[in-house]
């Protein structure tokens, strides 16, 4: 297994996730997405992003803001897939790439619309799991479907993913709550989009203060 960390680049994030190369963030999309901007310039130059969308998922006048904001040109490859064979195949592809971090987005948007087809993700999941024991992976993934507090992708792909992190969001802050850790029990942290927009921050005592004015806190 690789000794990469896929650092999110948001330092209440990553100390609490730990030193961990296989990782899984959900739950409201737009904060998942933004999270995956900041990941892409963190690792510039070093990453492959694996995007199961036609088109979309990344906007530039987001990467340039974060990229200005870290002194940081946003460099990485980009590879999509259009259906679930084409999903496999994709991220059967990235073990012989060079990249040494992996940002897999959206991996079961293709899935069943009937939970009893999710048998059909099980070589999504096989293949990630394969990419996540050769390569920093960060999964960035939707809610389930049928489901709350649960990422896409079913029971067995819930197993398989070591690290799994559930971020809630509102105006104001972002809450990103442990669903899933090898060694740690649920717990949260709330970070502000400036911290992942790498923009100046009130002071030392806003980590704290999030809670009261975000509701998003307990």
């Amino acid at each position: 297994m690789t000794e990469i960390v896929p650092s999110t680049g948001v330092r209440a994030l990553d100390e609490m996730v730990g030193a961990l190369p296989f990782v899984e963030f959900f739950g409201d999309w737009e904060a998942v997405k933004l999270l995956l901007h900041r990941f892409i310039v963190e690792h510039s130059g070093a990453l492959e992003i694996l995007i199961t969308q036609e088109f979309g998922a990344l906007d530039t006048t987001t990467l340039r803001r974060l990229g200005r904001n870290l002194g940081v040109r946003p460099e990485a490859t980009l590879s999509r897939s259009f259906s679930l064979q084409s999903t496999v195949e994709l991220l059967r592809g990235a073990l012989a790439t060079e990249a040494s971090v992996a940002a897999v987005v959206d991996p079961y948007l293709y899935a069943p619309s009937d939970p009893s087809g999710y048998g059909e993700l099980t070589p999504i999941t096989a293949a990630l799991r394969a990419l996540g024991g050769r390569k920093a992976v960060a999964v960035f993934n939707r809610i389930s479907r049928f489901g709350r507090r649960a990422p896409e992708g079913g029971t067995y792909h819930h197993h398989s993913i070591p690290v799994i992190v559930e971020l809630s969001a509102n105006a104001a802050a972002v809450s990103a709550r442990i669903v899933k850790h090898p060694s740690l029990p649920p717990r949260q942290v709330l970070f502000s989009y400036a911290e992942i927009y790498g923009e100046r921050v009130r002071g030392p005592g806003q980590q704290t203060r999030l809670t009261a004015w975000t509701g998003l806190g307990g």
